[in-house]
């Protein structure tokens, strides 16, 4: 097996010598070379097809250093979708279509689109919220079945433009998170005000609405359970840990970047349900655990790893929330389960050797 044939390439959004993540690639570059590979990070506008070399960056002796490496036979796509990612788009797919390149995985294009495709499931659709695309005319019609709504981005993450919209005696109340991620609640007179709010505030970008479900304490603690599952080292999904994400009281969602603070599955549990119901709980978190990566692979096509974020109503009801194929790893720092912490990291490397194997092999 050649050099670049025992390479991993990292593709991140970079500018220059800035990408995001610095600490997570560090420790997977220590792991990988361990092991024998070559893990390096690099943007996808930064490869140049004719004489199939990437510049990029590797940790060594303590420091990023810039270089210049063969295009990597293996690729960990971490390249986030968000706004500005139209520019990076045509490479990506220029990598993705090129024989000599296996991707760990591809990733999920929204959440309309994984919304559709889970639907599919028998086991899983009755997990999901009520969801469709926003326009007036169906936020509306939400809100005049259930009394209060969900507007969310399509491509949004961190729970950045999440709104609950909710009728009030005295018009509309709108409480979220803007574009900048900070927190705010508006008092709403009649429609032509509420019409005008959701017009400016998704202006230029696609939506969804849901029904507001209930995710929350009795104290009124936002909550969500992140479920971490990934491919390990012979190439089988696993689930490598499940973490309790609270967000602040004044937010509506439980994000960690809008402050929210994390706690162990297992613990959180009887705390706010019958230990028959809490059992229930873990068990349905489990059967989709086990499930949606396998279904959603078979539709959408290999994937390595997945945050799946889980609701849990205040009458035990769980939902599944949200599906991320480019999952974050803090919740896992922030919980006393070693175990986890580790294999968020290292599992991503494993898989790789497991794929590099079965190149020579097959």
């Amino acid at each position: 097996m050649t050099a670049s044939e025992r390479s991993l390439g990292i593709m991140a959004r970079c500018q220059g010598s800035h990408f995001v993540d610095k600490g997570y690639y560090k420790k997977l570059t220590l792991y990988g070379r361990k092991h024998g590979i070559r893990v390096f990070v690099f943007s996808p506008r930064q490869v140049n097809f004719s004489t199939r070399m990437v510049k990029g960056f590797e940790y060594r002796s303590g420091s990023w250093h810039a270089k210049d490496f063969p295009i990597p036979a293996f690729i960990y796509d971490r390249c986030f979708v968000g706004p500005s990612y139209r520019h990076y788009k045509p490479f990506v797919e220029k990598l993705q279509n090129d024989r000599n390149i296996t991707f760990l995985g591809y990733g999920l294009s929204g959440k309309w689109q994984v919304h559709q495709m889970l639907a599919k499931s028998p086991l899983l659709a009755p997990l999901l919220p009520p969801t469709e695309i926003f326009s007036y005319p169906v936020l509306h019609a939400t809100l005049e079945k259930y009394g209060a709504a969900i507007i969310k981005p399509m491509a949004g993450t961190h729970g950045i433009g999440v709104v609950r919209i909710k009728e009030m005696r005295t018009g509309y109340e709108a409480s979220g998170r803007n574009r900048d991620n900070k927190p705010f609640t508006r008092r709403i007179r009649d429609t032509a005000g509420l019409k005008r709010f959701v017009s400016v505030f998704t202006a230029g970008r696609k939506f969804l609405v849901q029904p507001y479900l209930e995710l929350h304490t009795p104290d009124g603690t936002p909550f969500d359970v992140r479920v971490l599952v990934q491919k390990n080292g012979l190439g089988k999904w696993g689930i490598t840990g499940k973490a309790v994400r609270l967000g602040d009281k004044r937010s509506i969602t439980s994000n960690l970047h809008g402050g929210g603070k994390a706690t162990l599955l297992a613990s959180f549990l009887p705390l706010h349900f019958t230990s028959a119901k809490a059992a229930r709980i873990e068990q349905t978190i489990n059967r989709v655990a086990e499930e949606l990566p396998r279904f959603l692979e078979e539709s959408h096509g290999r994937l390595v790893e997945l945050g799946i974020d889980i609701g849990i109503d205040t009458a035990g009801n769980v939902w599944i929330i949200e599906v991320n194929s480019r999952p974050g790893r803090t919740v896992f720092r922030m919980i006393d389960d070693p175990t986890a912490q580790l294999h968020s990291i290292t599992q991503p490397v494993r898989y790789a050797h497991y794929l590099m194997k079965e190149r020579v092999g097959g």
